[in-house]
Parts: structure tokens; C-alpha cells; sequence
């Protein structure tokens, strides 16, 4: 259920005023150009702050596309191409093919992503409702989906869940509850049991998977850090991701951050790798990238990958584009908004000195939340506050209409319109909007919550 939180201040308008009068300039100057072999003011500008912020100290080529499906389609081509090198399935001197025909590339992934509606994105994530028959017949899921441990807030603690596939025999309770979230993401946590836990599962897991075959080889780790969003909001331990990048660069795998849910603030950082404490060698980027006025979706990446896609032939270039390939409009809208959310006389939720937001939901409120008899978790993350309702069988999950009637009475009664993720709810705020307004929606979802009593 996503909820758009209203009650926009001076700031937030202002914002919304310069959004679309950069984007009215870039239409009139403009118009449409057609990118290949060309550029423009707003596209430089752009690619500037991309690789200045979100891709500082490791990024150094964009490539533009116009969604954010798009733009994991283009990630999965980088990806695969920089691995084919490095393993010698291409010759180095002409890029040409060996043995094209017993070769399948695969992807790492995790059980409950989602990655897009794209074709080519969606056989890079496990089956899922979004991957039925009924909507993608030509689905075949081409990777080794991992069943990854999460983290929640329930009764007051934080709280870490291991799936059944991670035998937890060797952790203390110590390393399954933590006094705040902050604890979660320490790096201290890097030499702890849960960690070697890990590395041996996911250890266990690659070897087994490349003893079945010789011709199918995992050529890329694709994740969404921290934040499965479409999936359930579910937030994914981040150290287990960390093991689990530290794992691919030692096989050489490729690494691909998909962030273009979790990107440019949501979780309360310009870049959720920041949270994660590591970094990869493609990201994409889309949604609030551009203050979520226009499409527009950006895939950056490394020169190791770049210089992968170079020789004196057209045909290894990456041939991906479409006619609104860095489209101008887009392109000074995005230019706007990433400056406008990181420079703390337009956005009054950063914290400059440590380059985060403040805190926008109440703790208080949240806790007591997660101590609702009919609340199985909660996930509080930067713009993020999403609240898992006790459900069972059909009842949990995507297809349940198990909070219609909450929907109905936080729209007719509270003015707040949701659409639904199941049984799961959630707030999702902009990162200019205050704390104030935060606390006011969360506390209407609080006293429905706490009265709700649903009718089948």
C-alpha cells in the first residue's frame, strides 16, 4: 500500500515551481534531440552531479535511458559483457565470440526482488506474482535465487529473521536482536558469527551451483541494497549483502546495485551503497532522480566496465537506446532535483555535516506500532515506514485484499489515498517533506491500525 503523504509546505511547492519551470525552458530551448553522437547543457550537467554524488570515488560513465526496467536491462548487458571479458569467453584483440552456443550467463539474485516489467528484467529476479504465466509466459528465471535473512521492527526490538535454508545453530541472541537500527548497520558486525554464517552459506551455495554445470556461469549479482521494495518492503540484512558482494568480487562476478526505488534519499542517504558500506560496479537510478515529475532512469558504472565495450568495430559498442535516450526535459529536471534535495537551504531534513536526513518518522510512534497485536513488523528507513499486518494464508501476500477496509477508511476519513502491497502498507514521504507532517499522517495509520478489524 503506498501512501502519498500530503500537506505540502512553501519549501516542497517551491520546489515543484522550479521543477517544471527548468523543465518549460528545456522544451522550448531544445525540443526533442536525438542523443547518439550528440549532447546538450542538461544531459553534461547531469552526468556531472551522477558520477559527483551517487557515483563519487568509483563511478565514471552515465548512460541514459528512460525508465528504470531500462535501465536494469542495460546493467544486465554491462555486466555480462565485463564478465565474458574477464573470463575469456571474448577474445580481447576484436571482442569476437567462442563457443557462443554452449555459453548461458546468469545472474545472482535474491528470492523476493523485483527488478522491473522488461523482459530481460524480470528473468534477473525469482518467481514471483509478477512473473506468473499469467503475466510473463516466457519467464524462465535465469539465475540462483538466494533466500536472504531480514530485519524488522516487532514488539519494540529489532529483530533479525533467518530463512530456513541459513542454519542459525551458532548465532547468540545477541546477534539476532539489536539495541537500534543504527547497531544493524555497524561494520563491526563484519567479524561477528552471522557473518562467517553467511560466507559459508552463500560459499555453499555458488559451488554447488557451478559443480551442476559447466556451461551456465552466474555473470552478475544484481540486488536491490538494503530495500526489497515491490517485494514487501522487506529489509534485507545488510551485512548478509555485504558478505554476499565480498563473495562476487572474489569470483570476479560482476556487482550491480538496483536503486531505483531505494536511490537518492529514500532510505535517507543520497545512495543506499553508503548504508551498505560497499560499492558496486553498475547502479541504476530512476524515480526520485528527477523529483518524480518525469521518466527519466540513469545507469552508471565504472571505466573497467566501459572500457569493456571499446574497440575500432560499431557492433561491441552497447547498442541500447531509445528516441528519448537523455531527453532534455528530463535530463534539467533531474539536474534540479538532485541539487535541490542535497543543499541544506532547500531541504531542510539534511543533516549536512553527516550528508544524511534527520530522523522523519517518531521512533515513539513507530515502536508502538510494531506492538500492535495486528502488526507482524515494521520497517522505519529514511522516507520509508512500512507496516506488515498479521495475515494468514490467503489473507498474506501480493493478491490479498485483506486491507481493503483499512484502504477505504484512510482514504474516505483520513484523506490519505494508498493502493495496496497486500497485507503490507506503507508511508513514503519526499525527502523535503517535515517531520511534522510525518508524525501527523503516521499517527492517523496508527489509530486505524489499532481499531482495524477487517470484514470478509
Amino acid at each position: 500500500m503506498h501512501v502519498q503523504v500530503g500537506g505540502l509546505k512553501d519549501l516542497i511547492l517551491s520546489c515543484r515551481i522550479e521543477l517544471a519551470r527548468d523543465m518549460g525552458y528545456a522544451a522550448a530551448r531544445y525540443g526533442h534531440v536525438m542523443f547518439p553522437e550528440n549532447a546538450h547543457e542538461p544531459a553534461l550537467r547531469c552526468a556531472e552531479l551522477l558520477l559527483g554524488g551517487i557515483g563519487k570515488d568509483w563511478a565514471s560513465r552515465v548512460y541514459y535511458s528512460d525508465n528504470g526496467s531500462t535501465a536494469i536491462e542495460i546493467a544486465l548487458k554491462m555486466a555480462f559483457r565485463k564478465f565474458s571479458l574477464d573470463r575469456g569467453i571474448l577474445l580481447d584483440s576484436d571482442k569476437s565470440i567462442t563457443n557462443e552456443r554452449n555459453i548461458q550467463l546468469k545472474v545472482l539474485a535474491l528470492k523476493g526482488s523485483y527488478h522491473g516489467d522488461t523482459l530481460g528484467a524480470m528473468e534477473a529476479q525469482a518467481p514471483s506474482a509478477y512473473t506468473s504465466f499469467l503475466q510473463q509466459p516466457w519467464y524462465s528465471g535465469r539465475g540462483l535465487f538466494l533466500d536472504p535473512p531480514t530485519v524488522f521492527i516487532r514488539n519494540g526490538t529489532c529483530a533479525l529473521s533467518l530463512p530456513q535454508s541459513i542454519q542459525n545453530c551458532h548465532l547468540s541472541p545477541g546477534d539476532k536482536c539489536f539495541p537500534s537500527l543504527a547497531d544493524v548497520f555497524c561494520k563491526s558486525r563484519d567479524s561477528s558469527a552471522a557473518a562467517d554464517l553467511y560466507s559459508t552459506y552463500i560459499s555453499q551455495q555458488l559451488s554447488e551451483y557451478s559443480v551442476s554445470s559447466n556451461i551456465e556461469h552466474i555473470a552478475a549479482l544484481i540486488i536491490e541494497p538494503v530495500i526489497q521494495g515491490a517485494g514487501g518492503m522487506h529489509m534485507i540484512d545488510p551485512l548478509f549483502q555485504r558478505v554476499l558482494v565480498h563473495e562476487c568480487r572474489d569470483r570476479k562476478i560482476p556487482v550491480i546495485f538496483d536503486e531505483v526505488f531505494t536511490g537518492f534519499w529514500r532510505l535517507g542517504v543520497e545512495s543506499a551503497s553508503e548504508l551498505l558500506g560497499c560499492l558496486p560496479d553498475v547502479a541504476c537510478y530512476a524515480k526520485l532522480m528527477t523529483g518524480g515529475i518525469v521518466p527519466l532512469a540513469a545507469t552508471v558504472t565504472t571505466e573497467a566496465v566501459f572500457e569493456a565495450f571499446k574497440s575500432d568495430s560499431k557492433l561491441t559498442a552497447l547498442l541500447h537506446g531509445h528516441s528519448y535516450t537523455a531527453h532534455a526535459m528530463g535530463c534539467s529536471a533531474a539536474v534540479k532535483a538532485i541539487q535541490w534535495f542535497r543543499d541544506p537551504s532547500t531541504n531542510s531534513n539534511l543533516d549536512f555535516d553527516r550528508m544524511k536526513l534527520k530522523e522523519l518518522w517518531d521512533g515513539t510512534l513507530v515502536n508502538q506500532l510494531s506492538s500492535l497485536p495486528n502488526v507482524k513488523r515494521v520497517v522505519s528507513l529514511g522516507t520509508l515506514c512500512a507496516i506488515e499486518l498479521q495475515a494468514e494464508g490467503s489473507d498474506a501476500g501480493y493478491a490479498s485484499l485483506y486491507a481493503r477496509s483499512l484502504i477505504q477508511q484512510l482514504r474516505e476519513e483520513d484523506d490519505i489515498y494508498v493502493r495496496p502491497l497486500g497485507n503490507v502498507i506503507y508511508l513514503m514521504c519526499g525527502p523535503c517533506t517535515t517531520r511534522d507532517v510525518c508524525t501527523e499522517q503516521l499517527s492517523k495509520v496508527y489509530h486505524r491500525i489499532s481499531h482495524f478489524n477487517p470484514i470478509h
